[in-house]
Order: C-alpha cells, then sequence, then structure tokens
C-alpha cells in the first residue's frame, strides 16, 4: 500500500511511502514490524499484571470499571497508582 490514511479503528495511521505512519508521525519500515506482536503481547501481559495487583489491592472492582471505548477498556483515571516494576529477569529463571 501507498500513500492511504486509514480509518476506523486505525484512523491516524497512514501508509506512506511504504512506510507506515503512527498517529505520533513515527515511521515504521516493514523490518521495524517484526517485532509487533511480541510487544503487543508484552504490554497485554502486562495490563493483565496491573489489573490483578489493582484488584489484590482493592483498587479495582466491578461496578468501578468504565466501559470499552474503541476496543479498550477504560480504567478509573484516579485509581491509576503507578505500580512497581515487575523484575522479569529472575521470573523467567
Amino acid at each position: 500500500m501507498k500513500d492511504r490514511k486509514l480509518t476506523g479503528s486505525w484512523a491516524g495511521f497512514a501508509f506512506k511511502g511504504g512506510r507506515l505512519v503512527t498517529p505520533e508521525g513515527r515511521e515504521l519500515l516493514p523490518e521495524d514490524l517484526a517485532w509487533i506482536s511480541l510487544t503487543a503481547q508484552l504490554a497485554q501481559e502486562y495490563r493483565r499484571l496491573l489489573e490483578t495487583d489493582r484488584r489484590a489491592r482493592g483498587l479495582i472492582t466491578p461496578n468501578l470499571i468504565k466501559p470499552m471505548k474503541n476496543g479498550i477498556r477504560q480504567l478509573p483515571s484516579w485509581s491509576a497508582d503507578p505500580c512497581q516494576m515487575v523484575p522479569l529477569m529472575p521470573a523467567l529463571r
């Protein structure tokens, strides 16, 4: 695809000169996308870890979860405390 703006859930993204351009203006070459699946899986797992931690601390209850917006569940912003960094290397060993 060349020089085409995407719509729907992909609004803001575009193809320009054989590159995928993000809404922030970053241009990604085809070889840059080789790791996109792994990156997405890491982000999803991190979101699950955060939600588990917040539930364990009582910060999220079923009535506090906001509905999905564009397919992404929105957490209450007032309870979005930063969580501790999860060291992955010790867990993998």
